[in-house]
């Protein structure tokens, strides 16, 4: 469904909202008949999926209503795996506030970056001009 999801946006790119919106109740409705197979008792081996299916079904084809709204969410993975490598070469923090200063620090740079923010500046307004209240 996926694939032919994307196959079907391939070939109408400029489709209106409308058009789009019917599309992506079809696919809606095609994933909640998959997921609610009467045949997949408890010990199903698909069992789980199909509840997932289910439980994420208006998630799976957000990229069919918004235009130029990726089909997958490589950019997140890629955006965090830095992250997750120094974690693993440095066999992570020795302490949940070493990992909460780690992430909070990861987000600070990476949101600067993404907005095109010099480091240095907004690192020296943020010792400047403390928050009132430190977030919990």
């Amino acid at each position: 469904m996926h694939d032919d999801a994307q196959a079907w946006l391939r070939e109408y790119p400029t489709l209106t909202p409308e058009g789009r919106g019917v599309e992506y109740d079809q696919l809606f409705a095609q994933a909640g008949e998959l997921g609610k197979q009467d045949d997949l008792s408890y010990q199903h081996p698909c069992c789980a999926l199909a509840k997932r299916l289910l439980r994420h079904q208006d998630e799976l084809f957000q990229f069919v209503l918004v235009p130029g709204l990726p089909a997958d969410n490589n950019l997140a993975e890629r955006s965090i795996r830095p992250l997750v490598v120094i974690g693993k070469i440095s066999a992570g923090s020795r302490s949940a506030e070493g990992t909460k200063t780690r992430l909070t620090l990861a987000s600070l740079f990476g949101t600067w970056a993404a907005r095109n923010l010099n480091p240095f500046r907004q690192c020296l307004a943020a010792l400047q001009h403390p928050p009132a209240t430190a977030p919990p």
